[in-house]
Order: C-alpha cells, then sequence, then structure tokens
C-alpha cells in the first residue's frame, strides 16, 4: 500500500523538516524525473551560459592587455555570458517552483498518485504568475536589505509561502502577498527557525556535492604555485570547469528541499489559520457515512 502523506495539517518544527525528506524519499525518482523533463533546457542553457561565462572571462584573460580591441571583446563576452545566465536562472527557478508546486498538488488532489499531464497543465497555467510574483518577491527584499538588512529577513520569511498561495488558492500576485502577511502574523519567528534549519541542512548537503572541485582546485592550485610564470587561467581547466557543474546541478535541484519545505510551512500555518484539512476531513467523514 502506498504510503501518503498529509500536507493539510499542523506540524511542529522537527516535522517539517522530517517530512520534507520523507516526501522526498517517497516521491524523489517521479519528482525529479519529471522536474528534469521539464525545466531540462533551461537548466541546460545555464549550465552552458556558465562554460561560456568561464571561457569569455579565462579563455581571454591572456589577451585583454594587449590592445583596447581585446578588452572591449573580452566586456562583451562577459556582458553577454552574465546577461544568459540571469536570464536562464529566473526562468529555471520559476519552472522548478511551478514544477514542484503543481506536483504536490497534484499529489494532494489524486491522494498520493501524480499525473504528469496535470502538473504540465498547472505548469503552463501558473508560470507567468509565479515568474511576475517572483520579480517582486525579490525586489521587496533587496529593497529590504538595504534597510539595515533586518526588513530583507522579515519580508523574506513572510513571502516565501506567496508561491504555495498563488498555486493552492490561484490567488493573482498582489493578493497573495497580502495574504501572506495575514497568514503569518504571530508565527514569524518559528517559520523563520524552520526556514534557518532547512537552509544549514541545503549547505551542508550541497557541500558534500561541491566537494570534489574544492579537493581539485587546491591541488591544482598547489601544483602550480610553483611556477612563476603560472597563467591563472591555468586554474580553471576543463576538469575543474566539469567538476563545478556537476556542483551547479546538485545545488539547483537540491532548491527543491527549500521548495517543499516553503510548502509544508503554508499549509500549516493555513491549518492553524483556517483549518482547512480538519474541515476537509470531518467532511469526507460524513460523506463516507
Amino acid at each position: 500500500m502506498r504510503e501518503l502523506i498529509l500536507f493539510k495539517k499542523q506540524r511542529e518544527l522537527g516535522d517539517i523538516l522530517t517530512d520534507t525528506f520523507k516526501f522526498i524519499r517517497l516521491q524523489g525518482k517521479d519528482l525529479f524525473t519529471l522536474i528534469l523533463k521539464i525545466t531540462g533546457p533551461a537548466l541546460s542553457i545555464l549550465l552552458l551560459s556558465y562554460v561560456y561565462y568561464m571561457y569569455a572571462t579565462l579563455g581571454s584573460f591572456d589577451n585583454i592587455f594587449i590592445e583596447a580591441a581585446s578588452f572591449e571583446g573580452f566586456a562583451t563576452n562577459v556582458i553577454v555570458s552574465i546577461l544568459l545566465m540571469v536570464f536562464a536562472m529566473i526562468v529555471f527557478y520559476t519552472l522548478l517552483h511551478c514544477t514542484v508546486l503543481c506536483y504536490i498538488q497534484s499529489y494532494i488532489n489524486n491522494d498520493g498518485v501524480v499525473s504528469e499531464q496535470e502538473v504540465r497543465d498547472g505548469v503552463k497555467a501558473s508560470f507567468w504568475s509565479i515568474l511576475g510574483s517572483g520579480v517582486l518577491v525579490n525586489i521587496m527584499v533587496v529593497i529590504g536589505f538595504l534597510f539595515c538588512g533586518i526588513p530583507g529577513f522579515y519580508l523574506g520569511v513572510v513571502l516565501a509561502s506567496t508561491y504555495s498561495i498563488i498555486i493552492f488558492e490561484r490567488r493573482d500576485t498582489v493578493n497573495a502577498i497580502g495574504y501572506s502577511f495575514s497568514l503569518i502574523r504571530g508565527e514569524w519567528w518559528i517559520t523563520f527557525a524552520t526556514y534557518l534549519v532547512m537552509f544549514i541542512l541545503f549547505y551542508v548537503i550541497l557541500i558534500v556535492f561541491q566537494m570534489p572541485q574544492y579537493i581539485y582546485f587546491f591541488v591544482k592550485s598547489f601544483t602550480i604555485s610553483q611556477e612563476i610564470s603560472a597563467n591563472p587561467a591555468d586554474f580553471f581547466d576543463w576538469i575543474y570547469v566539469a567538476l563545478t557543474t556537476i556542483g551547479m546541478i546538485a545545488q539547483y535541484l537540491l532548491y527543491t528541499l527549500i521548495i517543499i519545505t516553503t510548502c509544508f510551512v503554508y499549509f500549516n500555518l493555513n491549518e492553524k489559520k483556517n483549518y482547512t484539512g480538519t474541515i476537509e476531513a470531518i467532511n469526507s467523514i460524513g460523506n463516507r457515512e
């Protein structure tokens, strides 16, 4: 019998973290397969733009001081590669949020059985809303950090539930942002603690995947540091780029943990405020009778 995780219920900090990893354990294979299918093109462009950035910055390192034309070409390549990375990153994270949240929505609606077509339809329907809300939320958080940092932390915690509100309650961006402030009232500190612990776990896991590139870089640095005429570009050969790319893939895919956590937090806050899951459970008992 398939084990079902109930999202619509109240949870303590430890339960949210435990159920996040439990959901990955039970649904990880199907979830990540669908993530790669939907976000694959954006992820590929993101990785290729990173390689292009490395080539633009390091491949031209020897020539940027030779003449003005070389420097202009170097600057152009760097700007183009950075713009490509920013564009691909925005699209990827938007698709990732849509895919994970629509996957969970299908999981809830179908009692643990996820429909790929349902997820794809949900991603298409919510892409622009999630994209617009993502841009607006990040602008608000950045502005908050400009004011001594504290408002940025506050807004980051409050607005993390915005994407779940848009997907599960079908609210528009402005309405979802306003509702997120109401939803978290009186629960900010415990929510902040939940996100803090999850981000710490996220970075610990990420370090494991990035360890090979760090080891290779230090070994490479020690090997060529004794060469007087060593070219700084030699530190970043194709092996290092390949290892870094693997680390980047892990970083982007592991962010799924953060999204699932925000989803559990949303349902926890919503249940405390509105008792949605409790009401649905009572109605389902009445219907069975």
